[in-house]
């Protein structure tokens, strides 16, 4: 999610500092759909590999600038604020990740005993081989 949330700086950064000589639009456009095919890109390396993941982060990351008054300049971008999406950002998400590990734990130990799986398994998010078929449950 953080490699998502840093793709998504470096587009907004490219939009708001008027890199490519085109309206925002099209230049938001242009750098989207280059951070998209970067984003898939890297997958094939393991610590990149959940792409839905990283379009989360990515998508955070946008819905914070443009919900949030005055983050989407090249001075709050940078600046060591909260107003800086990839400061504010990851660390939101985090945030909420560890809740969610703790929500899992607290469900586990609060199920009855006859509905509770033998030990709490952990959520695999990426099969341990690309290469082979994921096997149905």
């Amino acid at each position: 999610m953080v490699f998502g949330v840093t793709m998504a700086w470096l587009v907004a950064l490219a939009v708001a500092g008027n890199v490519l000589p085109l309206s925002s639009a099209v230049a938001s456009a242009v750098t989207a759909g280059v951070a998209s095919f970067i984003i898939v890109y890297v997958s094939r390396f393991m610590p990149f590999s959940n792409v839905p993941a990283t379009f989360y982060g990515f998508a955070s990351a946008f819905a914070f600038l443009l919900m949030h008054s005055g983050s989407f300049s090249t001075s709050a971008m940078s600046a060591p604020d909260l107003n800086n999406v990839l400061l504010c950002v990851p660390a939101s998400l985090l945030i909420g990740s560890v809740l969610g590990v703790i929500h899992q734990r607290l469900a586990y130990l609060f199920t009855e005993g006859r509905q509770r799986p033998t030990k709490p398994e952990a959520m695999r998010l990426t099969p341990v081989n690309l290469g082979t078929a994921i096997p149905q449950r």
